[in-house]
C-alpha cells in the first residue's frame, strides 16, 4: 500500500478518535475533580502528605483516562462505533467538527509547550548567571543535607535578581539564594529556608513539578486539571515545611 495512503488512513482514524477523547474528558475530568474535592474535604485535618497524594493520583488519573480511552478507540474496527452510544445524527454532526477541535487542541498544546520551554530557558539562565555562595554557607548547606539524609553534592549559589530561594534541576540540583538574604536575615531563619529547599530536593519535587507542567500543557482546556495542579503545589510546600 502507498505510504501516503496508509498515513492518510491512520490520520483519518486518529483525528476523530482524539476528538471524541477530548470531548469525553470534559465530563470525565469533572467526575475526577468532584471525587477529589470530597476526599480533600475529608482529609482537611490530616497530614498534608495525604492531600498531596490525593492531588497527585487525581492528576495522574486525568492523564490515564484519555490515554486509555484513545487506545481503546484506535483498537476498534470501525469509526462508525465512535462513540457507540451516541445517536447517529448527533454523531455525524459532531464528527464534522472533529478536525477543527483537534486542530484547536494542538495549537493550545503548542502554545503551552512554548510557555514551558521559555520557563525552562529562564531557569537555565538563572543558573548560569548565579555565583557560588561563600564557603561557610556551602558548608552549612552540606551539613543540613547530611542531617536530612542527602548524600549527593548540592551547590549553593547566589543571584541578585531573585526574591526567594529556589531549587533548579533534579539530576544535579542547585539551590539559588537571593544575595540580599545573606546580610539581611538571621542565620537560623536562613538555615530554615535552606532546609525547606533541601526537602524539595529529597522528594524530587522539581521533576514532579515538571511533569505537572506537561499535564497542564496536554490538558490545558480543563479547569479541574489546573485546580488539582495548583492545590498539589500548595500541599507540596506544606509537606516540605513539615519535612
Amino acid at each position: 500500500m502507498n505510504v501516503d495512503l496508509r498515513l492518510g488512513i491512520e490520520l483519518g482514524k486518529l483525528v476523530p478518535a482524539l476528538g471524541w477523547v477530548l470531548l469525553y474528558f470534559v465530563w470525565q475530568g469533572l467526575i475526577v475533580g468532584a471525587v477529589s474535592a470530597v476526599l480533600l474535604r475529608l482529609l482537611r485535618q490530616a497530614s498534608a502528605r495525604w492531600r498531596y497524594a490525593v492531588c497527585a493520583l487525581a492528576l495522574l488519573l486525568c492523564l490515564c483516562i484519555p490515554t486509555v480511552h484513545l487506545l481503546s478507540l484506535l483498537s476498534g474496527t470501525s469509526l462508525a462505533q465512535l462513540p457507540m452510544d451516541a445517536p447517529p445524527a448527533w454523531r455525524a454532526a459532531l464528527q464534522a467538527w472533529m478536525p477543527a477541535l483537534v486542530l484547536a487542541w494542538s495549537a493550545g498544546v503548542g502554545l503551552m509547550s512554548l510557555r514551558l520551554c521559555l520557563g525552562l530557558a529562564w531557569v537555565g539562565r538563572l543558573r548560569r548567571q548565579a555565583v557560588a555562595a561563600p564557603a561557610i554557607w556551602q558548608a552549612r548547606l552540606d551539613a543540613l543535607a547530611l542531617r536530612m539524609g542527602l548524600h549527593r553534592r548540592l551547590q549553593l549559589k547566589l543571584h541578585a535578581g531573585l526574591a526567594s530561594p529556589v531549587t533548579v534541576g533534579f539530576w544535579r540540583p542547585v539551590i539559588l539564594l537571593p544575595a540580599a538574604l545573606l546580610s539581611g536575615m538571621p542565620v537560623a531563619l536562613l538555615e530554615a529556608l535552606l532546609a525547606h529547599e533541601l526537602a524539595h530536593v529529597r522528594r524530587w519535587d522539581y521533576l514532579v513539578n515538571l511533569l505537572q507542567s506537561v499535564a497542564e500543557a496536554l490538558l490545558f482546556f480543563h479547569p479541574v486539571v489546573w485546580w488539582l495542579s495548583a492545590r498539589m503545589r500548595a500541599e507540596r510546600e506544606q509537606v516540605a515545611d513539615a519535612l
